[in-house]
């Protein structure tokens, strides 16, 4: 154990979060599941390319702290040390960078692999009775795709929660546009949040009281937050009377009648 590493250990709760979580999770399952999906390979400086492994629990980390950006994972892992103590990173490594992030979790994507991951989580943590099911929060988050297109299509860029899915309007508002530039990215959208223009996916997840994920679906960015509602409950079993916790942007009549019908209890609140 080097110096730094006997530091981080030392000014780091035992009791944290993560700390605990960390413990308790069979990584080694994990890597193999992910490692079906993602071979690391060496870049050109012969330089060995970060594990599957660390790049998942980067995103774990992001999805476990209210659905932070690739940006903010990345500060995290570079500046709080319970973090890099979970990510099993010493002062003196490298963190991958926000790119690296976005890169890995389109591959999952595009593998269908995140819903398995997740599952064999949420298994794991549930045979320690640690879930906790008394209520459940939906929320969605902007993740960037590096390659964008060097100039923004005005036609193609909708205002984030400005349209609901139950609005006549909100399906040609919300209409994927084929992106033809060479190098970008087909699958990423462009999106107007907090009037800045934003190219790339949008993590709808759902969480219980603790933070644990129970599941997760991506989309291109210009999806409505509140589209993918009801396919993120048909994920996961809920107990009939369970709060379901959302901001205004998921409140419509249709969200209503069908969380009534499942017997759950809605709570939508403005988001500050």
């Amino acid at each position: 154990m080097s110096f730094s590493e006997y530091d981080v250990n030392r000014r780091t709760r035992k009791g944290n979060f993560l700390s605990q979580i960390g413990q308790l999770i069979d990584w080694k399952t994990i890597e193999r599941k992910i490692a079906q999906h993602y071979a690391p390979e060496s870049d050109a400086a012969g330089r060995p390319a970060y594990s599957g492994l660390l790049l998942f629990k980067m995103l774990l980390v992001g999805i476990w702290n209210d659905g932070l950006s690739d940006e903010s994972v990345e500060d995290m892992a570079n500046s709080n040390l319970h973090v890099m103590r979970f990510l099993g990173l010493s002062l003196e490594d490298d963190v991958p960078d926000h790119s690296v992030l976005s890169r890995f979790r389109t591959r999952l994507t595009a593998a269908g692999a995140w819903d398995g991951l997740l599952a064999q989580i949420n298994a794991q943590i549930q045979v320690h009775n640690i879930t906790v099911k008394q209520g459940c929060h939906v929320d969605a988050s902007i993740t960037h795709s590096a390659r964008k297109p060097k100039s923004k299509p005005i036609y193609e860029v909708v205002s984030d929660r400005e349209e609901r899915d139950d609005e006549a309007d909100a399906g040609a508002a919300m209409r994927v546009i084929d992106v033809v530039q060479p190098g970008v990215d087909t699958e990423a959208r462009w999106i107007k949040k907090a009037g800045q223009a934003l190219f790339g996916y949008k993590q709808h997840t759902m969480v219980d009281s603790d933070g644990l994920v129970m599941a997760v679906i991506t989309t291109a960015a210009n999806c409505h937050d509140s589209k993918p509602l009801l396919s993120l409950l048909g994920k996961v079993d809920i107990q009939a009377g369970t709060w379901i916790h959302a901001d205004k942007a998921y409140c419509s009549q249709k969200h209503r009648d069908a969380l009534k019908a499942l017997g759950l209890k809605t709570a939508f609140k403005i988001k500050r």
